[in-house]
């Protein structure tokens, strides 16, 4: 694969960081120099898909420039919006967009991006992935496979398939997208991409009164836009329907998550409903990492 084809398809590596170093644009060229119209409406459109959660288009191979400042400036317009659904929706369609175009990526490469997003990871046989990193990067990912228990590990390191390296490289993007960055105040042209995206909210009618310090989190959390993973969503949808919100009100709380599926949502929810899932003890909470350290209940309150 060539170089400009490289920097395309990911526009975070460190030879796209490089590139945009070396031109040291500002935030007022960016906004308003003639010559980067394209990158900002390719902006403009990465937004809205990440908004609609709709699937990226393939990356334009002949103009890696414009994929490169599209993302730099969708990045300052949601750090400008200081709005945290948006940041979440972009990295969840920046990590989708990863998954697409490196499917049939280089083993090579896919360590070069591995090194460029930080994570320690090596090819003898199979992916050997510095078990610190894999603990921080798998954390959202809701199958029990994913587990650092349920995973073969050999000298510090967990073993992977390219598949599943693939999927941790993933979530590294996800990582680079949600950290922050300082931007000033947004100039005019990127004020008005911001005030066009339509951004999916739905008035969660019941408040947090009566819910658990643990639960009051995780509502927080997805109400921002968070990705929550799967045993957090079961304690949250079980909690939230023995407190007596119905099905639909629950149901749109889980409409804030960046992957939110609606047909696999309200299944989920129903199934617990319909079964009559009795919510998570506060010891399985702390186990899952759930419990936030200051809580109402009493000590010593009684397992399930």
């Amino acid at each position: 694969m060539g170089s400009l084809d490289f920097l395309a398809k990911y526009p975070f590596s460190d030879e796209a960081k490089k590139l945009v170093e070396r031109e040291n644009l500002s935030i007022e060229e960016l906004a308003y120099d003639p010559l980067l119209s394209k990158a900002r409406k390719m902006a403009k459109e990465r937004l809205e898909r990440a908004v609609l959660r709709s699937a990226a288009p393939q990356p334009d191979l002949l103009d890696p420039a414009s994929e490169i400042y599209s993302l730099i400036i969708a990045r300052i317009i949601v750090e400008g919006s200081k709005d945290e659904m948006l940041r979440n929706l972009l990295a969840e369609h920046e990590s989708k967009r990863f998954m697409q175009v490196s499917r049939d990526e280089s083993d090579e490469n896919l360590l070069k991006i591995a090194s460029d997003l930080g994570v320690r990871m090596e090819l003898k046989g199979e992916f050997h992935v510095n078990i610190l990193d894999y603990i921080r990067l798998s954390k959202r990912l809701r199958d029990p496979k994913w587990r650092a228990v349920n995973r073969r590990v050999e000298k510090g390191n967990v073993l992977l398939s390219r598949d599943e390296a693939r999927r941790l490289l993933a979530e590294a993007v996800r990582e680079r997208i949600l950290s922050k960055i300082e931007v000033p105040e947004l100039p005019s042209p990127f004020m008005e991409i911001l005030k066009s995206l339509n951004i999916p909210r739905k008035a969660v009618k019941k408040g947090k009164k009566g819910l658990l310090p643990c639960i009051e989190s995780l509502l927080d959390s997805i109400m921002k836009g968070e990705n929550l993973p799967h045993i957090a969503r079961f304690a949250l949808a079980s909690h939230l329907l023995a407190s007596g919100w119905s099905k639909d009100e629950v149901l749109d709380v889980f409409r804030h998550s960046p992957d939110f599926k609606e047909k696999i949502a309200r299944y989920q929810i129903e199934q617990i409903a319909k079964k009559g899932y009795r919510p998570p003890s506060c010891r399985k909470m702390i186990s899952w990492g759930l419990c936030p350290g200051e809580c109402r209940v009493r000590k010593g309150a009684k397992a399930d």
